[in-house]
């Protein structure tokens, strides 16, 4: 059992917050938002997804999960503190990380003791790198901090069963140290764990998201083709989805649709050179 503390309850951190409580980890999930935060003190989540409020109720009920605005003190003595706040878009399609960097920095002058800063949020390449150096300047107290890239993979409407039942859990970190934490963190999940660099755990987010755009965009291409020729677009991507190179995943009109809604971190534009990929040096 671990002592975690989330900064951000929006999608990804509360998400990330119950699942961590449900496998018996003691949790602390801080917010600015002081409305957010008396509502689920309650029990009341600030966005709705199956499953999730009443995970949330569970929790709080076995007092492994508790919320509150004050970051410092949450912060100081944690054994991991998962970053999930939002990365919303700029006007020219770049990640907005203002408020990473400001959680990274709130965390390097709060910690007092050895810990984990698990970057949780979809982030370019390259940010996870800003972020430690952006805590360990930071830094009050002499603490070993490591700080490793931790994506997640949550589709709206089964963000619960993913994170409780994931097709994979990818650790980014070049220390042995940390990742052996985390391993410990996730040994109650129960799901593959893939350990790799920490600038190939931040592309896998991106590369992953983009190879379902591309599956998506050419299903879309072979339904305007079947409304030219008269085929049927369900029967034809049903014949496709027998063979095991395909798959029959992203083919109906519901995954379409929750492309658009809950896509995160891609535009439509060529893989090569994508600016919002990564993090400029001078971001």
């Amino acid at each position: 059992m671990m002592k975690i503390a989330v900064a951000g309850v929006g999608y990804v951190g509360l998400v990330t917050a119950v699942g961590f409580a449900h496998h018996g980890h003691m949790v602390t999930a801080v917010d600015l938002d002081t409305q957010k935060i008396a509502g689920l003190t309650k029990g009341i989540s600030p966005i709705y997804e199956p499953g999730l409020e009443a995970l949330l109720q569970e929790q709080l009920a076995a007092n492994r999960i508790q919320f509150t605005t004050d970051g410092a003190s949450a912060y100081a003595n944690a054994d991991a503190i998962v970053i999930g706040v939002g990365t919303p878009e700029n006007e020219d399609g770049s990640a907005n990380l203002s408020a990473i960097y400001q959680v990274a920095r709130e965390i390097g002058q709060s910690i007092q003791k050895d810990c984990l800063v698990i970057v949780k949020s979809t982030v370019p390449v390259g940010t996870n790198d800003k972020i430690e150096t952006i805590v360990q300047e930071a830094l009050k107290h002499a603490v070993h901090v490591d700080v490793v890239s931790n994506p997640e993979f949550l589709a709206q409407g089964s963000a619960i069963y993913d994170t409780l039942h994931g097709s994979r859990i990818v650790i980014g970190t070049e220390s042995r140290a940390a990742e052996e934490k985390m391993r410990e963190l996730y040994d109650a999940y129960g799901q593959p764990i893939l350990a790799v660099s920490r600038r190939s755990a931040e592309l896998v987010k991106y590369a992953s998201n983009d190879f379902l755009a591309l599956k998506i965009s050419f299903v879309n291409e072979i339904a305007n083709l079947c409304d030219i020729l008269g085929a049927d677009i369900e029967e034809v991507t049903e014949g496709m989805g027998y063979d095991p190179r395909i798959g029959n995943s992203f083919f109906t009109g519901g995954d379409w649709l929750w492309w658009f809604v809950f896509s995160k971190g891609h535009k439509s534009a060529p893989l090569a050179g994508r600016r919002s990929w990564f993090c400029a040096p001078n971001d």
